[in-house]
C-alpha cells in the first residue's frame, strides 16, 4: 500500500483563514520549499481564491495557463479548477506543463470539498522515478520530445478551450509565441504541433524526466485506442508523442515509465481546507478516481524556462545568511 504523502511533507497548521494573508506562515513554508519542494497549509481555509494568494505572498509571479491540455474552469484572476476529468477515472502522474518549454516552478492545490470515497492526489518524487528509468531518461534528454494535437468536434478538448479563445488569429499569435506549428484543415481540424525538453539536470547535472510522452502516447489510451484509431485513423488521434527528430518512441519505454511511475507514487489524503504547494520540478502529480463531490483549486506561480533546476529561493528570501 501507498504511504501517505502528508505523513512526509512539511506542515504548517493555520488556525484561521485571516492568517493566509498576514504571512506568518510565509518564512517556514520558503524553507520547507526549499529543501523538501512541498508544504502542507492545513487549517479551515474556504475562500475559493486562497492557492492564489499563497503563491502570490511566496513568489509574486502567478501564471496564467495559456494552452489548456485537460478542461478546467477559471474561477479567479488566477485560479483555475484542478482538471475536470470525471471521478471513475484516474488522471496519471506528470509535471505541470513539460509538454511545454515553459512551466511553473510552484503549484498550488486547495481542497474545498473533499470526495466521499478516494479522490486522493498522488505524488511522485520525479527524481526517485527517473532513478529506476535507467537509458530511458538518457534517451530522452538526447531526442526530446515532439507532441502533435490534432482538435476535432467532440473528441478531447476543443481548440477554443486550449488556446482560450475563438479566434483563429488570436490562435495563431499563441502558437507563434509559443514555438508551435498549426494546420487548419477542413471541417474546423486544427493539428497543432510542437517540441519540448525530455528531461531537466538536477543540481549536479543528472538527467531527470520531465515530459509528458506518457500521456500523450496512444499507449495511455487502453482499451478504447483500438475504436478511436478505426473511426478517425491513427494519425488523427487527438494526442500523439514522438522522439523530437519524429522517430516514434518505444512503447516498452513508456511501460517502463509507468510502472516506475506506480512503483514511486505517494497518496495524499485530503482534508477540507488544506493547500498543498509543490515544487513542480521535483515532485510529480495526479489523481485517484474518487466517488462523491471533489473541489480543488489550482494556481501556479514563477514561470521557468531554464532546464536545469536551481535554487527556488534566494538567500535573502529565506532569511538565511
Amino acid at each position: 500500500m501507498n504511504r501517505d504523502f502528508t505523513e512526509t511533507a512539511p506542515r504548517i497548521t493555520i488556525e484561521a483563514e485571516a492568517q493566509i494573508s498576514d504571512g506568518r506562515w510565509l518564512e517556514d513554508a520558503r524553507e520547507a520549499l526549499a529543501t523538501h519542494g512541498a508544504v502542507l497549509l492545513s487549517g479551515p481555509i474556504a475562500r475559493p481564491d486562497a492557492a492564489e494568494i499563497v503563491l502570490e505572498m511566496i513568489d509574486g509571479d502567478l501564471l496564467d495557463d495559456a494552452y489548456w491540455s485537460t478542461p478546467r474552469t477559471g474561477v479567479a484572476k488566477k485560479t483555475f479548477t484542478a482538471t475536470e476529468i470525471p471521478g471513475p477515472r484516474t488522471i496519471p502522474l506528470h509535471s505541470e506543463m513539460s509538454y511545454m518549454r515553459a512551466w511553473p516552478r510552484l503549484v498550488a492545490f486547495h481542497a474545498l470539498e473533499v470526495a466521499s470515497a478516494g479522490g486522493e492526489t498522488t505524488v511522485c518524487d520525479i527524481d526517485a522515478l527517473s532513478a529506476r528509468l535507467g537509458n530511458v531518461v538518457d534517451r530522452f534528454r538526447d531526442r526530446g520530445v515532439l507532441y502533435r494535437r490534432t482538435f476535432q468536434a467532440s473528441l478531447d478538448v476543443p481548440w477554443q478551450k486550449a488556446f482560450q479563445t475563438n479566434d483563429p488569429d488570436e490562435v495563431a499569435r499563441i502558437a507563434d509565441r509559443l514555438g508551435m506549428q498549426i494546420d487548419w484543415r477542413s471541417d474546423d481540424v486544427l493539428v497543432a504541433t510542437h517540441s519540448a525538453q525530455g528531461t531537466i539536470a538536477a543540481e549536479d547535472g543528472r538527467p531527470i524526466w520531465f515530459n509528458q510522452a506518457n500521456l500523450f502516447h496512444p499507449s495511455s489510451l487502453g482499451p478504447v485506442r483500438e475504436t478511436l484509431e478505426r473511426l478517425y485513423g491513427a494519425d488523427k488521434l487527438p494526442r500523439n508523442v514522438f522522439f523530437g527528430n519524429g522517430e516514434p518512441i518505444d512503447e516498452s519505454d513508456l511501460a517502463l515509465v509507468q510502472a516506475s511511475f506506480d512503483a514511486c507514487r505517494l497518496n495524499m489524503a485530503w482534508s477540507k481546507g488544506d493547500i498543498l504547494v509543490l515544487d513542480n520540478m521535483r515532485f510529480a502529480h495526479g489523481r485517484m478516481p474518487f466517488k462523491g463531490k471533489r473541489v480543488l483549486h489550482v494556481a501556479m506561480s514563477k514561470r521557468y524556462e531554464d532546464t536545469v533546476r536551481r535554487p527556488l529561493f534566494a538567500a535573502h528570501q529565506l532569511n538565511r545568511p
